[in-house]
């Protein structure tokens, strides 16, 4: 009975502190939010005098989808597993590199293109 008492106690235990944990990390989550947020809104209104409030909102968006892009080539690279020896795909590997930091490069082009071209009116 002693063993028995014991895990259901340590078990109690931690339960609570997961609960009590997921409880701070979601408070921490909906203030990251909300921080987001209002340096999102900020962001905006800093640029609406030097571009027009739909120009700016464009820029802010494109921010977050050059973030967005970031963090899904991360998740993608991180999550393979090489299939074939690294001698034999180390080309294959280096020409894929070498594209996405085109496609990247591309983009950053593209919305500094059209950032510039909105300054001109």
């Amino acid at each position: 009975m002693a063993l028995q008492d014991t895990v259901a106690h340590a078990a109690r235990g931690f339960a609570d502190r997961l609960r009590r944990d997921a409880i701070a990390y979601g408070a921490c989550a909906i203030c990251a939010l909300a921080a987001l947020i209002l340096a999102t809104c900020a962001a905006v209104t800093a640029l609406i005098p030097m571009v027009g409030i739909i120009y700016a909102q464009l820029i802010v968006a494109g921010a977050f989808l050059v973030i967005t892009g970031g963090i899904v080539l991360w998740m993608q690279r991180s999550g393979r597993q090489p299939a074939q020896p690294l001698a034999l795909g180390a080309a294959a590997e280096t020409a894929q590199r070498q594209a996405q930091f085109a496609q990247i490069a591309m983009i950053i082009e593209a919305v500094m293109l059209g950032y510039s071209l909105s300054r001109r009116r």
